[in-house]
């Protein structure tokens, strides 16, 4: 054989399991090495999207939120309140006008997320509330304004209901508003709600407690537990920003 006789080929032909099995060793060593790329290129996503300020409210545009720090209830307002889950309302100046919420003369807005939570932050002025702070915040479920004749007469504001399992903070809920806004409520007055929620809950009837208004914040503010036959309670305050005094 000379040198430029053709040589017998040297390959080897493989058969379909030697295929299958060369073509899982090399696809156990390329995934892990594909997902280690996309996990560190989604972390340095991730760090570029903080860095800019994700998650962080960013600076409010007046039709947002006014300059004396009061969410607006018109679209723009809601939509920002939604997305960024913070309601602020000062209230120091009464009567509120109802262009001063971005609302019309007699109308009522809502503002409440699909899901979690509306950190609010409700500021009455100084010498009120807990330790005479003059501002009360609580994370809320929805916030509600109603304007009647060109007027802000109401704010009504109600925390996530909780099952029966959770009614002790329900109750608890009550006691801080007792010390925030004067409720004449006492231990007494919440054991006895809670015996008698108990009764309902087993009879699946509902109940509720009304619990009138009273000016420590400087401000008329009253309360209520609702409770469903399943147990389900939402407790609520409602804010007289009409500018009566309590009494009136």
């Amino acid at each position: 054989m000379t040198i430029t006789e053709e040589r017998p080929s040297s390959s080897t032909k493989l058969s379909p399991p030697e295929r299958k099995a060369r073509r899982k060793r090399i696809l156990s060593w390329v995934l892990p090495v594909i997902g280690i790329g996309l996990i560190a290129a989604l972390f340095l996503f991730t760090q570029h999207l903080l860095a800019n300020g994700l998650g962080q409210p960013r600076e409010a545009l007046p039709e947002e939120v006014s300059a004396n720090n009061t969410t607006q209830f018109g679209e723009a307002g809601t939509s920002y309140a939604v997305q960024y889950q913070v309601v602020t309302l000062n209230l120091s100046d009464r009567p509120i006008d109802a262009a001063d919420l971005s609302m019309a003369d007699d109308a009522q807005a809502v503002i409440a997320p699909g899901y979690g939570f509306l950190d609010t932050t409700m500021y009455v002025g100084e010498g009120g509330g807990l330790n005479g702070q003059g501002y009360f915040s609580e994370m809320m479920s929805s916030v509600t304004a109603t304007t009647e004749r060109g007027t802000v007469t109401r704010i009504d504001m109600q925390r996530a209901p909780v099952g029966w399992a959770e009614f002790p903070n329900a109750m608890n809920a009550i006691e801080v508003g007792s010390d925030a806004f004067g409720w004449d409520v006492d231990q007494a007055d919440i054991d006895a709600f809670t015996t008698r929620t108990a009764e309902s809950v087993r009879q699946g009837e509902p109940i509720s407690w009304e619990i009138g208004a009273a000016g420590l914040m400087g401000v008329p503010i009253s309360g209520a537990v609702s409770c469903s036959g399943e147990g389900l309670c939402v407790v609520s305050y409602s804010v007289d920003v009409s500018g009566q005094s309590v009494g009136d």
